[in-house]
């Protein structure tokens, strides 16, 4: 499951790494750490390398779980039984029993990554599988250094009295990178100033080699753009347009092949892979259509995307529609493509192929559309046919924000229209972010187009049978924007709906005590109907309707449990029952068409302030709360 995962681990605490790394390095509350589970884990690592492993990324994806395996750190956390709101969160280095008993493990996992030829079913390991264990050796370095882990322990860390003896002793281990290897691994850079270090055979590879010498990236390198922006850019520019001169003075596929490797190297060692090296290349190209085709062979997308652009500035008409639809149906390609039709201005037959397959999954290409023009790629994608993409071109203008091309009066209609088809949850979050501000200025401004777009919305929630806000995040408040007749006839279609999560009555109907009115007189609404327009509502909405729905024969305990509801609570609930008793009785002083709602409020929060502190107690008593509770 980990193959081609590329979530980020310390923020995915379910990716298959992060999982076996975190249960190779547990520590019990009770028994402490043991080395019977990276045993057994080793055990299935190993096997699944000698079955398994026949390409690249699946030996990084190796390397990386031995890596978590052979981790000198261990960490835990656990909840104490007799109190449940207190947790211990440990971290430190494993007894010294267990890292001795690691090294000897070790000497299992030399032969498969010495192996030139590999196994039946598995290749060879390749040099970039190692750069996750040799910072795991970093770690066993600088425990035998007596220094502390790179991560600051807490403090109920333990500190491990591994004897320097053993540490030695896994490095001799360490033996396991052959010479080739090491030199082949150490020789990554993002420049071709890159500097090797040797290792000489027979040596250890951590006691004789120095740490490799990389230099920085040929793009930033130590540019200071804190200090002086302007010489920092016009370095960047400089180095840029000098690699690319010399990557365009190799030709075609030397040039690829170059610029290939470079990427890959500087990518291993965590730095920029080379796109504005690229822009600057595909500006300098003569002949892009070699350059595409060379780029296609060697799988290198940036400079195929890059060189499609300028074969697309030179000679449009001169690329074959065959294999411009092929870059489209290759989906490590298409992005390339798609990148390409967006960078120009202008839509020919080759942009109107590429922005006519576009769907609902390429959207994450158009983020940054509002940093364009109104140029005729933007009228396109406006009135394309798929509701994703023409939503995504639609909140990319500056309206209800300033950040955007601004929207000509002449595309306006069809402005609306991929407005009224947007999806919320089909657009990026940026996207999202920007909806929110188009429609709270539709809202005040175009109130006829936001009522077509929720009520569009709705029709497609009665087909599936219920009802959820889709309106941005916290964005709900939006619909009290609106005109009382346009609010009229939005919540009329909302009454009675099945709902997930907040009813849309609370902001339509609001504190309007009008709107209410004219909904049970003149529409012959139940007025236990309306009642959910008062969830949450301890404010003006509850004193202005409350009366109305009382006189309607609605029940003061019906009203008061409404308005007591609430979504989400911080700390002990006993206490959310305290605040809602003085509210009710603060409510009873303040509004006494409302005392019988009062009264009723008080009284149930009195009943469920009793349950929750005897639950409390329960589980301050037994650490537990009870089933049902």
């Amino acid at each position: 499951m980990a193959v081609g995962d590329n979530r980020r681990r310390h923020s995915t605490p379910l990716h298959p790494l992060r999982v076996l790394s975190d249960l190779a390095g547990v520590i019990d509350p009770d028994f402490g750490t043991s080395l019977e589970i990276r045993t057994r884990l080793l055990r299935t690592v190993l096997a699944w390398i000698r079955d398994h492993c026949s390409s690249g990324e699946q030996w990084c994806v190796a390397g990386e779980a031995l890596a978590g395996i052979f981790s000198v750190e261990v960490s835990g956390n656990w909840s104490e039984p007799g109190t449940h709101d207190t947790y211990t969160f440990a971290r430190g280095i494993d007894a010294a029993d267990n890292l001795a008993g690691l090294i000897g493990l070790w000497e299992q996992v030399v032969p498969l990554l010495t192996s030139n030829e590999g196994f039946e079913n598995s290749a060879p390991c390749p040099p970039r599988a190692l750069i996750a264990l040799l910072e795991m050796a970093l770690g066993w370095v600088r425990l035998g250094l007596r220094r502390p882990p790179l991560r600051r322990p807490s403090q109920r860390s333990r500190r491990s009295t591994v004897p320097r003896a053993a540490v030695a002793s896994w490095t001799r281990c360490t033996r396991c990178c052959s010479a080739a290897q090491v030199q082949r691994c150490v020789h990554i850079a993002g420049s071709p100033a890159s500097t090797t270090v040797p290792v000489k055979p027979g040596t250890s590879c951590l006691s004789s080699m120095s740490i490799p010498i990389c230099s920085p990236s040929v793009e930033w390198g130590n540019a200071d753009f804190i200090s002086d922006v302007e010489t920092a850019t016009e370095q960047v520019h400089s180095r840029t347009m000098a690699l690319a001169g010399k990557l365009v003075a190799l030709g075609p596929d030397a040039g690829v092949a170059r610029f290939h490797k470079l990427a890959e190297q500087a990518s291993l060692v965590g730095e920029d892979a080379g796109h504005l090296t690229a822009v600057r290349t595909g500006e300098l190209m003569t002949d892009p259509e070699a350059w595409y085709r060379a780029a296609s062979a060697l799988e290198c997308r940036m400079l195929q995307g890059v060189a499609l652009t300028q074969w697309l500035t030179l000679a449009p008409d001169a690329i074959p529609p065959s294999m411009l639809q092929a870059a489209l149906e290759d989906t490590r390609s298409r992005p390339a493509a798609i990148s390409a039709v967006l960078a120009r201005s202008v839509v020919d037959r080759a942009g109107e192929t590429v922005i006519a397959s576009l769907r609902a999954e390429d959207v994450p290409w158009l983020d940054r559309l509002f940093c364009r023009e109104a140029d005729d790629v933007m009228h396109r994608l406006l009135v394309h046919d798929d509701p994703a993409v023409a939503a995504s071109a639609a909140v990319s203008f500056a309206v209800g924000t300033a950040h955007g091309p601004a929207l000509p009066e002449t595309w306006r209609a069809a402005w609306r229209s991929a407005l009224e088809g947007m999806l919320i949850d089909r657009l990026t979050s940026h996207n999202r972010w920007r909806a929110g501000y188009v429609l709270a200025y539709v809202a005040e401004h175009d109130a006829d187009t936001f009522e077509r777009w929720f009520d569009r919305r709705l029709q497609d929630m009665s087909a599936q049978g219920w009802y959820s806000s889709p309106l941005p995040h916290d964005s709900e408040d939006l619909l009290a924007l609106l005109p009382r007749p346009h609010r009229l006839r939005l919540a009329l279609q909302c009454i009675g709906m099945p709902r997930i999560g907040p009813s849309a009555l609370v902001p339509l109907i609001n504190s309007d005590a009008e709107l209410a009115k004219e909904l049970l007189d003149e529409h012959a609404v139940d007025p236990g109907r309306l009642v959910t327009c008062l969830e949450e509502q301890r404010n003006t909405a509850l004193e202005e309707i409350g009366p109305l729905l009382l006189e309607r024969g609605v029940s003061a305990q019906q009203i008061a449990a409404a308005a007591a509801s609430y979504s989400s609570w911080s700390g002990d609930r006993s206490r959310i029952h305290l605040e809602l008793i003085d509210y009710f009785t603060d409510l009873a002083d303040r509004a006494p068409a409302l005392r019988t709602v009062a009264a009723a409020g008080c009284s149930q929060q009195q009943t469920l302030l009793r349950e929750a502190e005897e639950r409390e107690r329960d589980t301050r008593v037994r650490g537990w709360s009870r089933v049902g509770a």
